[in-house]
């Protein structure tokens, strides 16, 4: 007997829509009630799908892998917490633009607050956190309303009507009793095809020609590819405008030209400059001081996205994408800014970076300067929160070798790092990894290295320095607070030995700056999940890092 299952009609119509649109990743956890999407996605999708044991490093791994394949990701989960377990990866999602695509499966309506067992109200879970919600209902026999659903959450999911950026959508899946067949061998599974697509509606505000300034600076925040790059490079050298390039930017690593700066962090807390026009491309940067000074320098500042302005308090913003404003300055602008502008900021880079070569012994900066130097051309970097974007933001040099640098850096939270290094890790197989982090990311996400089981290659330096290290940094750690260790510092005491055993992971234990960019390179010989912990002093790093800025202060001061 040949028979039809809703359940599992509505959801192989949902899996097939998904992958005729460019969906290619599911992140599934196990469950019950989401078993029809399962079975959809995991028998007859054509999606690539990879099981996970908890929804939190699920939702991590999925932006992970969003992000380097900078393609839309599934994950799925069944009814109740399960599905509030995804938030932080959400949130994060959110904030940094990436497109992920919530499938919750639910008890049917009439079983919501019965105290029918694994039943909440998953309506709206995620508040404004997602571009889009939609209860799609028990399943019907037309799937023209399900079709409807699924494009237009689409539409959301990649920010095609330029309203709001790319970012998290959720779909709510009811399904009722029996979920699927006794057996599946008598499933009768239409076929389907789509007309549907994704398009993009183009700006079509006037761009207006930027008026002649003497010191133009840009300023480029994280963005999730270069793609832009070389046009805000063109428009740079017509400008003469210096370039303060964020980690994040995708600027930093990977152009040679002498207007792209990696050090303003430093010099900026010395010395007093006042730009009479400042370009923003890209998110907020990393230094809290460049922040700052913009918020200072806000009536000289225009911000250019394509969307409209999303959580951002530029009071000057200009909608239109980042290719077609800076061909269109391009190819009118008459003027340039003066040379010994240009020069100036290009001479502070430069004595900076003197610095920074000169400096020898062990240094959680240096750490993270080795680890960058260590990676070439096509490698991946996933940068932990906390002092290790900082670090990064603060001692790495420009580069001409190309590096593709990743960090959750839209609500910075220090949970889920190890399971976004890992997808990122799985989604350029053929690429080289290292995540650097410090010893409480570690420990939030210790689950997370379970996700090894898909067969990603991976090494993670673990900077163990006892605890909360930015927190040293801080006016509280001045207080004389008795308290202050036991609730700011949080050392977890960890033996990450036994942590990389009770996981299979590989584990070295370094000493010293040398034999770390040993241990990395040795790692990127060796298949799967690498970690190098790097024990340090927290009063040592405090104290090298307020050292630097003497000597940055020293050399400076006349200017």
């Amino acid at each position: 007997l040949i028979i039809k299952n809703p359940n599992v009609e509505w959801s192989f119509f949902t899996a097939s829509f998904l992958h005729h649109l460019g969906v290619h990743y599911a992140c599934i956890t196990p469950g019950a009630r989401n078993s029809p999407l399962i079975y959809a996605f995991t028998e007859k999708s054509g999606i690539t799908c990879f099981s996970h044991v908890d929804e939190r490093s699920s939702a991590f791994f999925a932006l992970g892998l969003a992000k380097s394949t900078l393609n839309p990701v599934v994950v799925l989960s069944t009814s109740g917490t399960a599905a509030a377990n995804f938030f932080p990866a959400i949130i994060e999602a959110s904030l940094s633009r990436v497109p992920i695509i919530i499938l919750s499966a639910d008890r049917p309506k009439n079983l919501v607050g019965t105290g029918s067992n694994q039943t909440i109200n998953q309506e709206h879970l995620y508040g404004n956190h997602v571009r889009y919600f939609k209860d799609v209902g028990l399943p019907l026999k037309n799937m023209d309303s399900l079709e409807e659903i699924l494009q237009q959450a689409m539409n959301y999911l990649k920010g095609s009507d330029l309203e709001h950026p790319p970012g998290p959508i959720h779909l709510n899946f009811p399904f009722d009793e029996p979920l699927l067949p006794e057996d599946l061998r008598t499933l009768d599974i239409s076929k389907y095809s789509f007309k549907a697509s994704i398009k993009n509606i183009g700006n079509t505000d006037d761009i207006q020609i930027l008026p002649k300034s003497s010191k133009p600076l840009i300023v480029v925040g994280p963005m999730d590819n270069d793609l832009q790059g070389r046009g805000i490079i063109k428009l740079a050298n017509r400008m003469q405008a210096p370039i303060m390039a964020d980690p994040l930017s995708q600027f930093r690593y990977g152009f040679d030209n002498e207007l792209i700066l990696a050090h303003y962090d430093h010099f900026l807390k010395v010395v007093d400059l006042k730009p009479d026009l400042i370009l923003r491309f890209g998110r907020k940067p990393t230094s809290k001081i460049l922040c700052q000074l913009l918020d200072k320098w806000r009536s000289r500042v225009l911000l250019i996205d394509a969307w409209k302005q999303y959580n951002d308090n530029c009071p000057q913003f200009i909608q239109a994408s980042i290719d077609t404003y800076c061909e269109r300055q391009i190819d009118f602008l008459n003027w340039k800014g003066d040379i010994e502008w240009k020069s100036l900021l290009i001479f502070l880079e430069k004595e900076i970076e003197n610095l920074i070569h000169a400096e020898t012994g062990f240094s959680e900066f240096l750490i993270a300067r080795t680890c960058l130097s260590s990676l070439k051309e096509g490698d991946q970097l996933i940068i932990g929160n906390s002092m290790p974007i900082r670090d990064i933001d603060m001692f790495t040099s420009t580069s001409d070798v190309k590096i593709k640098i990743y960090a959750n850096r839209g609500a910075s939270g220090i949970d889920g790092l190890i399971s976004t290094g890992l997808g990122v890790a799985k989604g350029k197989d053929s690429q080289r990894s290292l995540l650097l982090i410090g010893d409480l990311s570690f420990y939030h996400d210790m689950n997370g290295l379970l996700a090894s089981q898909h067969g990603m290659d991976l090494t993670i330096v673990v900077i163990n320095n006892g605890g909360g290290g930015i927190f040293s940094f801080l006016p509280i750690a001045n207080t004389s607070m008795d308290t202050f260790s036991e609730y700011w510092m949080t050392n977890t005491y960890l033996n990450f030995k036994k942590a990389a055993d009770l996981y299979k992971c590989q584990y070295d234990l370094i000493k010293g700056i040398r034999e770390l960019k040993v241990a990395i390179e040795t790692s990127f010989t060796k298949r799967g999940i690498k970690i190098i912990e790097v024990k340090t002093i927290i009063a040592d790093n405090v104290k090298s890092h307020h050292n630097f800025q003497k000597k940055v202060e020293q050399i400076l001061v006349r200017y």
